[in-house]
């Protein structure tokens, strides 16, 4: 998985645990504030316009104004997969 690929995946997990995620939304202030500095990488800063972009381009976010955005429909479908997957992993993961 490329770290483009990785972000991307990253956010919609992100999406899907937040209280609301069809109803919430997030700005680049809070993807560089909350996101980049506890789950990314600090070099992800470097493609994160671009996962966003590609993420709208796919429908799974869209942009509520200027760096905000917001999960359609299809969006917390796929979000919801990336918590239930983020579950299963942790689960599954030896203690």
């Amino acid at each position: 998985m490329t770290t483009k690929e990785s972000l991307k995946s990253g956010i919609l997990t992100y999406f899907g645990t937040i209280s609301s995620p069809a109803h919430g939304s997030l700005t680049i202030r809070d993807f560089n504030a909350q996101l980049m500095s506890n789950m990314f990488q600090a070099g992800d800063r470097d493609v994160l316009a671009a996962a966003l972009e590609e993420l709208v381009a796919e429908g799974l976010l869209q942009v509520k104004t200027a760096g905000a955005y917001s999960l359609t429909p299809k969006g917390v479908a796929a979000a919801a997969d990336a918590k239930a997957n983020k579950v299963r992993d942790i689960a599954s993961k030896p203690r």
